[in-house]
């Protein structure tokens, strides 16, 4: 159920999502749904936890869990990509979607995307440490852009190859500031 209001909100963003439209999605009255979760706005933060949760949690585990941290950094980045390609980002990141649309105006949103994007770069931070890289934490506000950036792009149906040359040259930058260093 509420992976159907996701869609809405990924769809039309908060302000462009009819409450009537998520209901009707989530095959609810508007009662049943301010009775659940206390207004849209609680309907909403439930919908980026779940979709954070759902949708960024395997791509975290693939960064965090290879002992090689560039191999990690390569899964997450063809785990993106493919999101954007068999369509599961076809409207971008919701939570990029929803950081931008609401960051000013919207603190529990602020706070929940500036946590997510904290822990993505942690893990980006990490994966490069695991390999002894120089400056890991420069390198992994750079990744972090880029993985923003993807996140951007997505909603332009960029194709495979496009997408493809973008994780290479963020790698080949990575590995060349490396061997600069060396």
């Amino acid at each position: 159920m509420l992976d159907k209001a996701v869609e809405v909100f990924w769809r039309c963003g908060y302000s462009g999502a009819p409450i009537q439209e998520i209901c009707d999605a989530m095959g609810l009255k508007p009662g049943s749904v301010y009775a659940a979760f206390g207004n849209k706005h609680g309907l909403f933060l439930a919908v980026i936890r779940r979709y954070l949760d759902s949708m960024n949690r395997p791509g975290l585990e693939l960064l965090e869990s290879n002992p090689c941290g560039l191999d990690g950094i390569r899964a997450y980045f063809d785990f993106v990509v493919d999101g954007i390609i068999n369509g599961n980002r076809r409207w971008g990141c919701l939570g990029t979607n929803a950081f931008v649309e609401l960051k000013e105006v919207d603190e529990d949103v602020a706070r929940l995307m500036s946590d997510h994007l904290a822990r993505l770069e942690t893990a980006f931070r990490d994966a490069l440490m695991r390999d002894a890289w120089e400056n890991p934490e420069s390198q992994a506000k750079c990744l972090l852009c880029i993985a923003q950036g993807l996140n951007v792009f997505a909603k332009t149906s960029p194709s495979r190859d496009a997408l493809q040359s973008v994780i290479d040259a963020a790698i080949s930058s990575l590995a060349s500031s490396r061997l600069a260093a060396e």
